[in-house]
């Protein structure tokens, strides 16, 4: 697996290598880096998309073999897959809560929604329509199933899944056409519970309310997967302390941080788990306080892969479904030695970080960046 995931990312960096030094996407890089952000939280999302990207690819491979979509015996495997979903949760925390913190207690809950609708909802639809339409064109465009029966169907991937994850048209399996869908609504979940969260935290202390969910995890969650947002949130007050951010940066920092994820790697390997969550709050902490890694988290490809990291999230499974399909029409994707399965690997890669770039200009950017983004952009090209 480690040959492997170096040439995921080998493939990923050498695009967005090309893609950051020209044009729309240096102009984006360069506008953050001089922009007062979290800098290397930044580029670690973009290691967390191909992550996940890699976590699939394994789990795709084993899929062929055994016909069922499930974890690997690999325990780095899937740490690789459930840690990044996990980091990509903390940050989330941190950033919003970040905004709870520094309005005393106050958001705005109507800007928060519209911003999240803007962030959120244009990409999804669009990877919710492929998912869609690769459906309907599996089944060749015959309804199949009673006209109510495939509108309910169809709303229920276009609502994040929320009502469900159903079999579209007769296709059996259709959720494996994209699996990733989930994760979002563990995100909208933050999102609605947020303005209350912070309404409590502004009359009382935000300990009582980090202690009452963590009472409520422990005690109903399923998953235990929203550990993490409370990590997250948690992060966003010891952010702000100087001293943790003197201790965060330098290769002590750093050798910590790697420390605290091999530790998680190798003794909770399944890491949605309590002890797991405060394994990977002190790698997350060190990061926003700072620390690049060695600089792997702050150069500018990776800054450009954290860019698209929304679109890789929600584009690769589709273009690995389709490639492996497509494959497997010619030759039993099942019979491939690892060396043919990993060039299978390519072209998924290229293609996924390359439609990930137009979609993050041409559906995601429209939204998130608006006017005010397009004229900064203007004014820095003439700059320079």
């Amino acid at each position: 697996m480690a040959s492997g995931a170096a040439l995921v990312i080998a493939i990923a960096f050498a695009v967005a290598a090309c893609l950051v030094r020209f044009g729309f996407f240096k102009s984006v890089v360069e506008g953050e880096i001089s922009a007062n952000r979290f800098h290397a939280i930044d580029g670690l999302r973009g290691y967390l998309a191909l992550g996940v990207l890699l976590h699939h690819v394994v789990i795709n491979e084993q899929f062929y073999r055994t016909g069922t979509w499930e974890l690997t015996p690999s325990r780095l495997n899937t740490f690789v897959g459930r840690g990044s979903v996990a980091f990509f949760f903390m940050i989330t925390a941190l950033l919003f809560w970040g905004r709870v913190i520094e309005g005393d207690g106050r958001i705005d809950t109507l800007k928060l929604y519209v911003s999240r609708v803007r962030r959120l909802v244009p990409m999804y639809l669009a990877s919710a329509g492929l998912l869609i339409a690769t459906a309907l064109a599996l089944t060749h465009f015959r309804i199949s199933a009673p006209l109510a029966d495939l509108v309910s169907q169809i709303t229920s991937w276009l609502l994040f899944t929320i009502p469900g994850m159903p079999d579209i048209n007769g296709l059996k399996q259709t959720s494996l056409i994209n699996t990733v869908f989930w994760s979002l609504v563990y995100e909208w979940r933050f999102y609605l519970i947020l303005p209350f969260a912070a309404a409590i935290a502004s009359v009382s202390r935000a300990w009582a309310v980090a202690v009452g969910a963590g009472l409520c995890i422990a005690l109903f969650s399923a998953t235990q997967i929203e550990w993490f947002f409370i990590g997250g949130c948690v992060a966003a007050y010891f952010v702000r302390v100087k001293a943790v951010q003197e201790l965060s940066v330098g290769p002590t920092g750093s050798f910590v941080a790697l420390a605290c994820i091999a530790t998680t790697a190798l003794y909770q390997p399944l890491t949605y788990s309590p002890l797991a969550a405060a394994l990977l709050f002190v790698p997350f902490l060190i990061f926003a306080a700072g620390n690049s890694l060695f600089g792997l988290l702050t150069c500018r490809p990776a800054r450009l892969l954290g860019l698209l990291s929304y679109s890789v999230y929600l584009l690769h499974n589709w273009v690995l479904y389709l490639v492996s399909r497509m494959v497997n029409h010619y030759t039993a994707v099942a019979g491939l030695s690892p060396v043919r399965y990993w060039a299978l690997v390519v072209p998924v890669v290229l293609a996924t970080v390359t439609l990930s770039a137009l979609t993050y200009r041409f559906v995601e950017y429209p939204w998130i960046g608006g006017i005010g983004k397009e004229n900064r952009l203007r004014r820095w090209r003439r700059v320079h």
